[in-house]
């Protein structure tokens, strides 16, 4: 079979939500009513100067009639929310109410021994959650559970097991035909087999009190999916954990939503976890915005730290070291950190590199570590030589082109883009992110009008490099406001003295690197008041011996700890 040219490159994959009506609302057995967030509204909000670039189009030919059909309801949906005969077929409510019920129940998994009356259950189109969280969280839970339900279907339809229905349902239709038309003639609809089980436990300690017995560490973790259970565990947090709980349900929908001849078996038992892994950690890159979401994108959280360790850290994880372990044996790696940014890094590289043989390889072994049948064609396609530790250096090290093409529309909390070819022009296509906790732009050719557009309220950052790049005293005032900030790096720019100054407020910083900077013995006083210090740098600057000295007889941190060359 021969491959059509995917859809022309992009960095994210496109996601069609249910369009629910700003007066949707869960039906309780009481008289008040919960409201469930609303959209944006009744039309779909399309990603902000970007070509929507669906699931099916990324493997051109290989995605089979049945696939381009699914995503052609979700866009005749989005044109015409309203109609009863696709709203039918994809089982949402006719009336645009998502007709939720949530009542006190007594059917709470026994393993829980919670007591009747202390728990409600919420049952939704496929999910049944048993919830100890008060109606706001519980509310929000489900609403995402389900979006995130109908998004999956899309990016993962081969494996999915509605495929074979909607297929089933849209043989015969002729290109130019209506799908309602279609639609109207062949009265199927999509069922599913069972609803899948959540808990969602009030807080952490009755989650981690519930599960400890089973799961030894448990308490360090903030979501839990259980293959044994059939059931995904998670908790109301003050700030919702939206990328847990969308890791966690990834792995139930490849259980549970699939057709999956594992059956007591774990996936990646012997070998491959990695894309266990690694799957679900690429799905919490999901973004809604409005009735669209996308999956992917350079501004992917994980992305950042994988680009700091690799571009900036040299960390290089050969992918046959990935794909030796097995689920034991990674869990018992002493670095499973690393191993997790390598094993989400590679994903997305895969996914997302624009590489029709890489993304096709996803899904025939995610078909082969779940033992599910996938309607995906396997002829083998050619693929280059090019090293897999190569090509994910060059994956991340993304360039203007890839911001201006790829415009974000997440609120970014983290930002790398230290050893990327990132200008000025590729920053300004970036909205102002307000939520930057770290910020790390090092060797850049950027100055100080376009960190501070790019950061308007340094009171969030926690961790700033601005290393070589072409900032100046200019920041002074903007760098008074990050009261929070631990780390600072100002190595190798003109800042000097008044920067110093300007941080006395930053009482939390351990970490300051000045090396090769303007500063002189005037900034002695407010580095000797920094009580928390671990590591300072002040090689190469106007700090004296003397400076140097005062600095030693104040602080336990490491000085110069910097191996640097000896000038010419």
């Amino acid at each position: 079979m021969a491959a059509e040219p995917p859809h022309p490159a992009s960095d994210r994959t496109t996601l069609l939500l249910p369009i629910i009506h700003r007066d949707a609302t869960i039906q309780t057995e009481t008289a008040d009513q919960t409201e469930v967030a609303p959209d944006s509204g009744s039309s779909p909000t399309a990603p902000k100067n970007a070509a929507a670039h669906y699931p099916d189009q990324s493997l051109g030919s290989y995605a089979g009639e049945g696939w381009r059909a699914y995503m052609q309801v979700w866009r005749e949906h989005h044109r015409d929310p309203a109609n009863a005969e696709i709203r039918r077929f994809l089982g949402l409510p006719l009336s645009g109410s998502p007709g939720w019920s949530a009542k006190r129940s007594r059917s709470a998994p026994s393993w829980l021994n919670w007591k009747p009356g202390t728990y409600a259950q919420i049952d939704t189109p496929h999910f049944v959650i048993y919830s100890q969280a008060d109606k706001d969280d519980s509310v929000t839970v489900a609403d995402d559970l389900e979006r995130c339900y109908w998004g999956w279907t899309q990016m993962f339809f081969p494996l999915w097991e509605g495929s074979p229905q909607v297929t089933g349902v849209m043989a015969g239709a002729a290109p130019d035909d209506s799908i309602v038309d279609h639609l109207k003639s062949n009265r199927g609809r999509i069922t599913i087999r069972r609803k899948m089980k959540v808990i969602l436990f009030r807080d952490v300690s009755g989650y981690a009190a519930a599960l400890a017995r089973d799961v030894p560490g448990i308490e360090r973790s903030t979501g839990f999916y259980s293959d044994a259970r059939k059931a995904m565990c998670v908790y109301a947090a003050e700030n919702d954990d939206a990328a847990t709980r969308r890791h966690e349900l990834v792995h139930q929908l490849f259980r549970e939503a699939t057709r999956s001849g594992l059956g007591r078996s774990m996936p990646g038992e012997a070998r491959d976890f990695w894309l266990v892994e690694g799957i679900a950690g690429y799905f919490e890159s999901l973004s809604i915005h409005g009735n669209q979401a996308t999956v992917g994108g350079w501004d992917s959280p994980r992305l950042q730290f994988a680009r700091y360790r690799v571009l900036v850290g040299g960390d290089q994880m050969p992918p046959d070291e990935l794909r030796t372990d097995g689920r034991l044996a990674a869990q018992r790696r002493d670095d499973i950190a690393r191993w997790y940014a390598h094993a989400i890094a590679e994903t997305h590289r895969m996914l997302d590199g624009g590489n029709l043989a890489d993304r096709l390889a996803v899904y025939h072994q995610l078909a082969e570590l779940y033992r599910i049948d996938s309607p995906l064609d396997d002829t083998p396609i050619e693929t280059d030589q090019v090293p897999a530790a190569r090509k994910l250096s060059e994956f991340l090290a993304i360039n203007d082109a890839t911001l201006i093409d790829n415009p974000s529309n997440r609120q970014i909390q983290s930002l790398c883009f230290a050893g990327c070819q990132v200008t000025e022009t590729g920053l300004a296509s970036i909205d102002p992110q307000p939520d930057l906790t770290w910020l790390d732009l090092a060797r850049l050719p950027v100055g100080n009008e376009a960190v501070l557009r790019l950061a308007p309220n340094p009171a969030r950052l926690e961790q700033l490099t601005l290393e070589a790049t072409q900032v100046d005293n200019q920041i002074a005032t903007w760098l008074s406001q990050a009261v929070n900030l631990r780390e600072l790096d100002l190595s190798w720019t003109d800042c000097g003295d008044p920067v110093l100054d300007a941080i006395q407020p930053a009482a939390k910083i351990s970490v300051l690197w000045m090396t090769g900077t303007a500063i002189t013995d005037e900034s002695i006083d407010t580095i000797a008041a920094k009580t928390q210090l671990s590591n300072i740098d002040v090689q190469r600057t106007g700090v004296s011996e003397t400076g140097l000295n005062r600095i030693r007889q104040s602080t336990d941190a490491k000085i110069n700890p910097l191996e640097l060359r000896p000038q010419p």
